[in-house]
């Protein structure tokens, strides 16, 4: 019985999460930017873990992004619900012992109408001289995730 009253208030909360991100995300989804990220590791030491915050500057929607990297070749996909964002937090951590703040040099300012695909490439260890983080901005149109002509 307890169970099932834990499962039920936690499927309340995910409702009422939902529908609040649902009320800053939906009337500026054709805003929205995106951040891609493309890692070709070499190697890497532990199990580092990257910690992207996103700001939406005109609602102040925060977007928490955690990517836990356990391959030498991986694709994510950040958005920034919004035109006018920042990246308040860009930390790479491995586990206990070091962090990288700042990591690509992402945190950098506020950026609007710009997207971002970043390429990875080296060995991630905590010296971030042996990786290369190469980013490429662009003033981004659309990312087509859904197209509804197809039918």
């Amino acid at each position: 019985m307890q169970i099932k009253k834990m499962f039920t208030q936690g499927i309340f909360i995910l409702v009422i999460f939902f529908l609040h991100i649902s009320s800053y995300a939906l009337p500026s989804l054709a805003e929205t930017q995106t951040l891609q990220i493309y890692t070709h590791f070499q190697t890497f030491i532990g199990k580092p873990t990257w910690l992207l915050i996103v700001r939406d500057v005109e609602s102040g929607l925060v977007s928490p992004y955690i990517f836990d990297i356990r391959n030498n070749d991986n694709f994510w996909v950040a958005f920034t619900f919004g035109h006018h964002y920042k990246v308040t937090t860009s930390k790479l951590t491995f586990d206990r012992y070091a962090v990288i703040n700042n990591f690509c040099g992402l945190e950098n300012g506020i950026l609007s109408g710009v997207s971002m695909f970043m390429k990875l490439t080296g060995s991630l260890t905590p010296d971030p001289k042996t990786m290369k983080c190469h980013v490429t901005k662009y003033q981004d149109t659309q990312l087509t995730i859904v197209n509804d002509n197809l039918k």
